[in-house]
């Protein structure tokens, strides 16, 4: 948790309030110490013109990309910008099994961590479009629309 601050608006505060939300979410999945379960932080994530997430991880075998965001507020705010990065990572981050070929993509996460409280995980339509707020309690709006399904993204709540 961070020190408090003189001015919590202060750009540093904000800073090192994400990057103890990613590294605390990188100790939860090397706490559970078990094998296909780890995760590792990729540095810079938010900076330059290149798409990557927060958090590359592995879950029980599923590859994740995961955007980490820590709030004192009641909601997180994953912009458009953000959005569309993440699911460019996705599309592009293509691993093959050496034995049958197939494809394997990372699953597009947002994950919430509202200070003091426990973290919601929210799995990113490949075909949204347009920012995603998603509220303590596990629910999400957003501004933009999944063309395929015409409706907003649900949020679930999860212990990840």
């Amino acid at each position: 948790m961070p020190k408090r601050p003189r001015n919590p608006t202060s750009p540093r505060y904000k800073a090192r309030m994400g990057y103890e939300g990613e590294y605390s979410l990188i100790r939860k999945f090397a706490n559970k110490g078990e094998p296909g379960t780890y995760a590792v932080r990729t540095p810079g994530s938010g900076a330059g013109k290149l798409p990557k997430p927060d958090i590359i991880a592995v879950d029980s075998g599923e590859l994740l990309a995961i955007e980490v965001k820590s709030s004192n507020k009641p909601y997180v705010l994953l912009n458009s910008s953000q959005v569309s990065r993440l699911l460019e990572f996705c599309r592009l981050f293509v691993v093959r099994c050496p034995h049958c070929g197939a494809e394997i993509r990372p699953k597009p996460l947002l994950a919430a961590r509202f200070l003091n409280r426990e973290w919601s995980f929210l799995e990113i339509p490949a075909n949204w479009r347009g920012s995603i707020t998603l509220k303590r309690s596990g629910r999400a709006s957003g501004a933009g629309r999944s063309p395929s399904h015409g409706q907003r993204a649900g949020g679930e709540e999860s212990s990840r």
